[in-house]
């Protein structure tokens, strides 16, 4: 017979009772020192698996949990009772630091691979499987928001904004694509331009203003087209959901990180996919201003004008930034200009 000490809780009274547990040679375990007394077999006592010398908890079948670090005993009763191969060989590399940190490092290596590689590639395949119908879903509303809260209408002189609708519904019919193209005016937010997932594109008054060429509002146009032929607003959304959904199961528990030092990561990763995403738009305005004969210095003359050439930006800040750099993104469209500089 082998007996080991423990801590006893009935599920009724809120403080545990020392008592004894008792197992027989044919496995029948009787836990004693309670008013009442009560016996199971060992085999349908649910163990948990050995961690360092942490508590181990044996829940009864009546209700009953007992927590007791008697190791020795209770894993010889495991190995003679119940204890499977699994649990044997699970328990002996639980035992040996160096091959916790193998298990370690392999876990940190699987996740980030799967960060960097897995989630944007599955991402990238099921958002491309969905209906543009998906998109629409993700955009609605948006834009009255905005408009109520950031936008302004346009200013712009009528001729100019049909000239512009024109062309862009020229470019839109190119993509070969399912969304509902609409190119919208505003004012308000500087020079700038924004795709809703649903394909209708924001251009500001600013941004026309800056622009000397309607080929330079067509270059930025094209940028904003691809980011809805790749879908990234769909990706972007399914890549910060799978990455949550990750980390919460190798850590158990991405609520309870806290403060600057555990947001940094997510925000280095989404980082990182933005400039992806940026690059991938880059592409696809590059593409098509080659195939319809426009000049690729086009869209790198309105990026320096957007970001006031703000070119020396090569630092170790670069990082944190959504966008990949000016630099990066206009030397190839300046190097395969008709014109050159």
């Amino acid at each position: 017979m082998i007996e080991f000490d423990a801590i006893c809780y009935d599920g009724v009274h809120p403080m545990g009772e020392p008592v004894s547990i008792r197992v027989t040679d044919n496995g029948r375990a009787t836990v004693v020192g309670l008013e009442t007394s009560f016996a199971c077999d060992w085999m349908d006592i649910e163990v948990t698996s050995q961690l360092g010398q942490m508590t181990r908890s044996l829940k009864f079948p009546n209700g009953a949990k007992c927590e007791s670090r008697a190791h020795n005993a209770i894993n010889h009763l495991q190995d003679q009772f119940t204890r499977s191969t699994f649990g044997k060989t699970l328990h002996a590399l639980e035992s040996h630091w160096h091959y916790v940190l193998v298990a370690t490092i392999i876990v940190i290596a699987v996740t980030w691979g799967m960060i960097i590689y897995g989630i944007p590639s599955l991402a990238n395949r099921v958002a491309l499987a969905v209906p543009a119908s998906v998109d629409e879903h993700l955009s609605e509303g948006s834009l009255e928001l905005l408009d109520q809260h950031i936008l302004n209408a346009s200013e712009l002189d009528k001729n100019h904004k049909q000239r512009l609708q024109n062309k862009f519904a020229a470019m839109a019919d190119s993509s070969n694509d399912a969304h509902d193209y609409r190119l919208l005016f505003r004012r308000g937010v500087g020079p700038n331009a924004f795709a809703l997932p649903s394909g209708h594109i924001v251009v500001t008054d600013e941004l026309i203003e800056l622009a000397d060429h309607d080929e330079e509002v067509l270059a930025v146009l094209a940028h904003e087209i691809g980011h809805v032929v790749y879908k990234h607003g769909l990706r972007s959304v399914l890549q910060s959901s799978a990455v949550a959904l990750l980390l919460t199961a190798v850590t158990g528990d991405i609520g309870s990180a806290s403060g600057f030092a555990a947001a940094m990561p997510i925000i280095l990763l989404e980082t990182n996919y933005s400039r992806k995403f940026e690059r991938e738009a880059d592409q696809y305005a590059f593409d098509y201003m080659q195939a319809h004969d426009f000049d690729t210095k086009h869209f790198a003359t309105i990026l320096k004008k957007i970001t006031k050439d703000d070119s020396n930006d090569e630092s170790v800040f670069t990082y944190l930034s959504t966008h990949p750099s000016t630099s990066d993104r206009t030397r190839r469209f300046t190097e395969s200009s008709h014109t050159g500089n």
